[in-house]
Formats: structure tokens, C-alpha cells, sequence
């Protein structure tokens, strides 16, 4: 072992795993004395029945919360707020995160406030946040619809906050949810390019989390095993979304990548973060556009741990060098973006080369570059943008 400061490794999270799991929402809210639950989701999934389904099912079940539907892409502080607002009104006294990250975070983002009186902005880890979490928060179960942030079961919410406009971690140790439920068959109506873009959202967390240099094995062991479970489910979800098989194993990459946050990101979400709070966009999608050029970007100093991403993603190169299983990782991950038809730039979200300045000095702030195995300076951060975002 080469490292004698101490580390924390935290895993708390309850997660009920499997087809059907969703029917045990009732039953552990009551085990939680939650009668009224404000019930956060998004606008998308009111309109395809599936939230409503849930919701109603709860209602018949003595649960008549209400609900809140205004979580957008990239949840906001206003978005947390109008729900705190339905939250206090309604006299809820509990929180259900049902969703993509996005409904994920907002509900975590409300169950803050509810006990916080502080901006959000003072409670982001850049702000020395985690230890201003100390108020006890309502009781929270996280119900994700997609495989890919690894919110359900994280201790932290990516919130865009005033007056900034960036987009900040909040997180600390009571921010977990009380419990999590992940139903694979509440995934399979995912429509193709979001079953891609949170798929490669899940396989960047695992890969950006093996790449950081903070000392974890535990994760390092993890995150290993969800890359091995996307690389030989993502492709089969995408192409027939009534893979259940496929959905739970994406799932599993989802959750394990979301207890690696523990050992840090790395520089694709340091741009990506900015990217959203400036552009917007699908976060997970953005993600897979960086990867690669984050991959080549790395190279030299990740190279002692490619040649076991190489393994966990199946590439076999003739050379079993370090160099060769790194190009042959980043030809995969391309290969792989070309299969789910990631877009290849930013143009995609409207993304203009004037907005590259404004956007520069969140990179340098947003903590995930912390832990990249490389470090990042502006002017990299800058070429990055550059190179997907046509001039």
C-alpha cells in the first residue's frame, strides 16, 4: 500500500434490486412514517403514463401527495424551489426522486432546503458544503427510469445555482437516500438515444473513476465489474429496449458507478458540467461526445491502468503493451459512440465558440478535475471545447 493518510470508503445505501421491486414503494415509505410524499418527477414521464401510473397506485394505497413535474433537463435552484414551495404548502413529509438524475437531484436538492435555510450555492462542495449538512432531512426513496447517473444511490446532486450559473455538487453523508428502489422494468420504455446517452453516462463514471488517482480499491474492484456489465449489455438495450436482461445489467453499471463517486471523477465532467449550464443538453450524451478525446487527453498519464480497462471492455490488442490496450480502448469507446449514434460535436445542442469564454473559469472551479490523473489547466480546458465545438 502506498499511501498512509487515511481514506474513506462509505457504502450505506439500501437498494432493492429487480423486476417489480417498484410494488415495494409503499411499504417502505410507511416503514418511514411517510404518509404525505411529495412526489418529484419530470413532464416526459407525466405524459408517457408512467409517472402518473405510479403516483395513482400510491394514492390508491392511502399516499395522496401531491405532485411536481418541473424538474428540467439540468435541474435548477428555481426548479427546487417551486417544489420546496408544493413541498411546505402541502404539509409533505417525505420525498420520492422518480426519474432520470435529473428528477433524481431536484428531489435531493428540495429535501435540502426543506431543513437548510441557506443558498444551495453554500452548500456545494466547492463552498466547504459538506460539513454544513447537519439538519435532519425528511426521508427520501430514489426510483430511477434510466441506467446511467448513479444518483439513486449517491450522496450528491449536480445543481445549477444562483447567482453563478454553474453547476455544482452538492453533497454530504445525510444526502444518501433513505432507500432506493430499481426496477429494471421501469426502463424499458426508454426511448433508443437516451437508453445510449445514460448507458455511456454509467460507462463514463466507471472509466473516469478507475482513471483517478485517489486511493480506493474498493471502487477500483467495482467500477471494473460495471464496466464489464456495460460493455456487453449497452448495445443490446439500444437495439431492443425489452431486453430485460440487458436493462437490469445496465442498471447495476448505473449503481456501481454512482457508488464510485467516492473516489472522484475526472475532466470530462468538468466540462461537461459547464457544458450543460451554458449550452444545456443531455448530460450523459455530452459525456460520451468528451470521452474519448478525455481518453487520448490522459494518455500518458494513465497508462499503468489501461491495460485492465482493455480487459473489462473485452478489446484484446496483438500487443498486450500498456500503449496498445490504451488505443485500444479509446478506438472502442469510439466504435461504440458510432453503434449508439452519439453525436460526434456539440453542434448537436446549438454550442457556439463565443460561449467557450464563459465557460472557462467554471471548468476551473468544478471540483471533478480534482481527480483527474492528469492535471488541468484553462488552456486545456479551452483546446478541449475547442475541438467539439465547431468554429
Amino acid at each position: 500500500m502506498s499511501k498512509i493518510a487515511p481514506d474513506l470508503f462509505v457504502f450505506p445505501n439500501k437498494v432493492i434490486f429487480g423486476r417489480g421491486s417498484i410494488r415495494e414503494l409503499e411499504s417502505q415509505l410507511s416503514k418511514l412514517k411517510v404518509s404525505r410524499p411529495l412526489f418529484v418527477t419530470d413532464a416526459g414521464l407525466i405524459k408517457n403514463g408512467l409517472a402518473s401510473t405510479v403516483h395513482q397506485e400510491l394514492k390508491n394505497e392511502g399516499m395522496d401527495g401531491p405532485i411536481f413535474d418541473g424538474s428540467d433537463e439540468n435541474p435548477t435552484e428555481e426548479n427546487v424551489l417551486e417544489g420546496l414551495e408544493i413541498y411546505e404548502k402541502e404539509k409533505c413529509d417525505g420525498i420520492i426522486g422518480f426519474g432520470g438524475g435529473s428528477s433524481l437531484d431536484a428531489a435531493k436538492g428540495i429535501r435540502v432546503k426543506s431543513t437548510h435555510p441557506l443558498p444551495l450555492a453554500e452548500y456545494a462542495i466547492g463552498a466547504g458544503g459538506w460539513d454544513k449538512l447537519v439538519n435532519p432531512m425528511p426521508p427520501m426513496a430514489a426510483v430511477p427510469t434510466t441506467a446511467g447517473t448513479g444518483s439513486e444511490v449517491g450522496r450528491g446532486a449536480l445543481i445549477i445555482v444562483r447567482p453563478s450559473g454553474a453547476k455544482v455538487a452538492i453533497a454530504g453523508e445525510n444526502l444518501f437516500p433513505s432507500f432506493s428502489l430499481c426496477d429494471p422494468e421501469l426502463t424499458v420504455n426508454l426511448p433508443p438515444f437516451l437508453t445510449a446517452g445514460t448507458g455511456m453516462d454509467a460507462l463514463t463514471h466507471c472509466i473516469e473513476e478507475y482513471l483517478s488517482p485517489k486511493y480506493n480499491p474498493l471502487v477500483d474492484g467495482m467500477v471494473l465489474e460495471g464496466i464489464r456489465r456495460a460493455r456487453n449489455s449497452i448495445v443490446r438495450a439500444y437495439e431492443n429496449g425489452s431486453d430485460l436482461e440487458a436493462r437490469g445489467e445496465m442498471m447495476i453499471a448505473a449503481m456501481i458507478g454512482g457508488i464510485g463517486f467516492s473516489k472522484g471523477l475526472g475532466v470530462v465532467h468538468s466540462l461537461s458540467h459547464p457544458i450543460g449550464s451554458v449550452i444545456g443538453g443531455h448530460h450523459g450524451t455530452i459525456n460520451a461526445i468528451l470521452l474519448p478525446a478525455a481518453l487520448e487527453f490522459n494518455f500518458n498519464h494513465s497508462l499503468s491502468r489501461f491495460l485492465a480497462l482493455a480487459d473489462a471492455l473485452g478489446v484484446k490488442p496483438l500487443s498486450q503493451t500498456d500503449e496498445a490496450s490504451g488505443q485500444a480502448v479509446i478506438a472502442y469507446v469510439r466504435d461504440l459512440n458510432h453503434k449508439l449514434k452519439i453525436p460526434e460535436d456539440l453542434s448537436v445542442y446549438g454550442a457556439r465558440s463565443d460561449q467557450i469564454p464563459e465557460m472557462l473559469p467554471m471548468c476551473m472551479a468544478d471540483h471533478c478535475h480534482k481527480t483527474n490523473p492528469r492535471p488541468c489547466t484553462e488552456e486545456d480546458f479551452k483546446q478541449l471545447l475547442e475541438a467539439h465545438i465547431p468554429q
